[in-house]
């Protein structure tokens, strides 16, 4: 896997319309933004890129939001999307990583090689000159064979089991006044704070001001400011497994090995009557 995981809108640019490159949507909204996803997709997007929807492509057998899904369905869906395994991908949205960061953790915990996440997303590719296109276009599907998630996500029982293990780090994406309790959470209903022990990394702090994504250097030094061992595994949480991902892709820059994404995050963790906050 190349440890590489974005990929600037310049160099993206001349991979357009390559036979081997497969350009994916994963345009995502919070819960509380009115707006479709896959309507902003349909207006604008890059030219041939198919739409990868976070909420579709999950197991729905379970009643939290876009959990997981299994890896045949995984396999399947992405195939629909026209995608093999062979296929270099570059995942996109236009909210500063917010979906395709999740995308792009995805591909990589089912073994898939060749993956980027376009760095500012479409903002940063029009800025580029990069064209759009809008509709949908014809995809043709493809086989697609992935291989199993193994550790690259974690449940809520294994979280409990590692509160007090100090070789583990659980960094929390979310804003300041959720993970202090004095925001209320997008959905309703949920207790506000956050797990024991868990350090506060907001999201937005690992990007600049341009929606990029900060150097490994200023990733680095995020981490000792919150005083996360670089040896340690960290587990990465949020609201519901999205925006802990733009952590993992942060961190990712600098470190390959022990990540981790709590797949429920608050959602579940909240929700759960035994869970200690």
């Amino acid at each position: 896997m190349d440890h590489t995981p974005l990929v600037s809108a310049r160099e993206a640019l001349s991979w357009l319309g390559e036979p081997d490159v497969r350009f994916v949507d994963v345009t995502w909204f919070m819960p509380n933004v009115p707006s479709s996803a896959h309507d902003a997709y349909e207006m604008e997007h890059i030219p041939g890129a198919s739409y990868f929807d976070i909420d579709k492509i999950s197991d729905a057998s379970i009643d939290l939001p876009h959990m997981y899904p299994s890896l045949g369905k995984f396999e399947y869906c992405i195939g629909k999307l026209g995608i093999s395994e062979s296929d270099h991908v570059v995942v996109y949205d236009r909210s500063n990583f917010v979906a395709s960061a999740r995308a792009w953790w995805m591909f990589v915990s089912f073994g898939h090689e060749h993956v980027r996440v376009l760095d500012g997303g479409l903002s940063a590719w029009k800025k580029a000159g990069g064209s759009i296109e809008e509709g949908i276009p014809e995809i043709n599907s493809k086989s697609y064979s992935g291989k199993p998630a193994g550790d690259a996500v974690i449940v809520r029982e294994e979280v409990v089991a590692k509160l007090s293990d100090p070789s583990v780090s659980i960094v929390d994406a979310r804003s300041a006044g959720r993970f202090n309790g004095t925001e209320p959470e997008p959905r309703p209903g949920l207790r506000g704070g956050h797990i024991p022990g868990s350090a506060h990394l907001y999201y937005g702090d690992v990007m600049d001001s341009d929606g990029l994504m900060k150097s490994p250097e200023q990733i680095l030094s995020l981490l000792e400011s919150i005083s996360v061992d670089s040896d340690t595994q960290i587990v990465t949480t949020c609201g519901s497994g999205v925006t802990a991902a733009i952590l993992l892709l942060a961190i990712y820059q600098v470190r390959q090995h022990d990540l981790r994404l709590y797949d429920g995050s608050w959602t579940e963790w909240a929700l759960h009557p035994d869970s200690p906050l």
